[in-house]
């Protein structure tokens, strides 16, 4: 089954991403309060369907420091493409 993708939600996430270097939690934080059943998932699989459309890249950051689960922690920001 084929998830139908909202435009306008694509578009918010794409303006969002204008210019910056954002992660997806940080893209759900800015956009959250603007759909009222938004979820960090749904977020997430828009970016993945912008990527693979070659709408945004991602750059993956390995990042020190003390974690749960132990020392390093990898985190993918995501940049649009002009």
């Amino acid at each position: 089954m084929v998830r139908k993708l909202n435009q306008v939600l694509m578009n918010d996430i794409l303006n969002v991403l204008k210019g910056q270097r954002l992660t997806g939690y940080q893209v759900f934080n800015i956009i959250k309060d603007n759909y009222h059943h938004l979820s960090r998932k749904l977020v997430y699989h828009y970016l993945s369907v912008a990527l693979k459309r070659g709408e945004v890249s991602v750059e993956k950051v390995t990042e020190e420091g003390s974690f749960s689960w132990g020392k390093t922690t990898e985190k993918k920001y995501y940049t649009k493409n002009e």
